[in-house]
């Protein structure tokens, strides 16, 4: 395989790993001429040790995602963490010299990385919404509920969502975590939904459809609000992964590139093991979404990547290994 970079990754990438870390590494290549010209080039090059059902990676597995160059390029313009979190490896993480078609990538990142990093503020605001216990996001759910239920008083449950239109309106003007979306179903057509706490429910849903899933929503957080009391339940993994997103996702808008291996990774191995009550990592969570996405926001990186760059790096990458292939 014609490796342009190879790197370890995850835990190895940022610092957290322990003796029983196993082994992540990612990279891009150059497809062979014949995969070009034949249109058949993998997007993703996967390999790690077969495995039995709920067996688990150990320190001796090794774990390699290689991406094609289109696709890479792809995921970077597209502001996925995996590409950012690539573009940023320092030369201590590398496998192998990357080429000089990397060190071009990076020299060009200005110009590739964008506010349009949303799959940080989604990733955060998707987290804060799981794990965070605020206030708010109960009072809203809870809003949610007793409207709708007042409504199949009214109405009756096989009414329509739409049916309450204007009061749900009302409800969105005047409570944080509530809103109405238009959700694309077509070209030309798109479908009202609400959203409560980021759970999307359709216009077309009844209200006893739409009651059952706000009362869920009152339920998870009131789960979670005793799960917090007792530090129980708790995914230790997915809020570190969260706390560390969010604060890659700051340092990225304000100052335009990420720092590895982490300058905080004892902090979020203290959050891994559990070393952290649950309150406490929950309200980081919850003050990292609202300052990430002040930080998007006022944010210098350009609004667009430059997708001429994308499209040059690529072509003229491919070109030469075609031409290669013919002397």
């Amino acid at each position: 395989m014609d490796l342009i970079v190879e790197m370890r990754f995850g835990s190895h990438l940022y610092g957290t790993e322990t003796a029983e870390s196993d082994l992540d590494l990612k990279g891009v290549y150059l497809p062979e001429a014949r995969d070009i010209l034949l249109q058949r080039v993998k997007a993703t090059v996967i390999s790690s040790r077969a495995k039995g059902a709920g067996e688990k990676n150990t320190a001796a597995d090794i774990d390699r995602e290689i991406y094609s160059l289109q696709r890479y390029l792809q995921l970077l313009t597209d502001g996925q963490t995996v590409a950012l979190d690539m573009l940023f490896a320092p030369e201590a993480a590398m496998t192998v010299e990357p080429s000089f078609l990397w060190r071009e990538i990076q020299d060009k990142r200005d110009r590739l990385i964008s506010r349009r990093a949303t799959a940080f503020v989604q990733y955060c605001r998707q987290q804060a919404n799981k794990y965070g216990i605020k206030g708010s996001r109960v009072a809203a759910a809870r809003r949610a509920l007793g409207l709708l239920t007042n409504a199949q008083v009214r109405l009756g449950r096989a009414a329509k969502l739409e049916a309450i239109a204007t009061d749900l309106i009302d409800l969105a003007a005047t409570t944080e975590h509530i809103r109405l979306i238009d959700v694309p179903v077509s070209c030309d057509r798109a479908l009202r939904h609400l959203e409560v706490c980021d759970r999307k429910i359709s216009f077309t849903a009844t209200l006893k459809t739409a009651s059952e899933i706000a009362q869920r929503l009152v339920d998870e957080y009131g789960q979670r609000s005793l799960q917090a009391e007792r530090n129980e339940g708790v995914d230790w993994k997915a809020l570190s992964h969260a706390v560390r997103v969010g604060r890659e996702a700051l340092e990225l808008f304000r100052a335009g590139h990420i720092t590895f291996p982490l300058p905080y990774a004892s902090h979020i191995q203290a959050i891994k093991r559990g070393a952290i009550p649950y309150t406490i990592v929950a309200s980081e969570i919850e003050q990292l979404l609202e300052d990430v996405e002040a930080a998007a926001a006022a944010s210098s990186l350009p609004e667009m990547p430059d997708m001429t760059i994308v499209e040059d790096l690529v072509t003229r990458a491919y070109a030469r290994k075609v031409g290669e292939s013919k002397e």
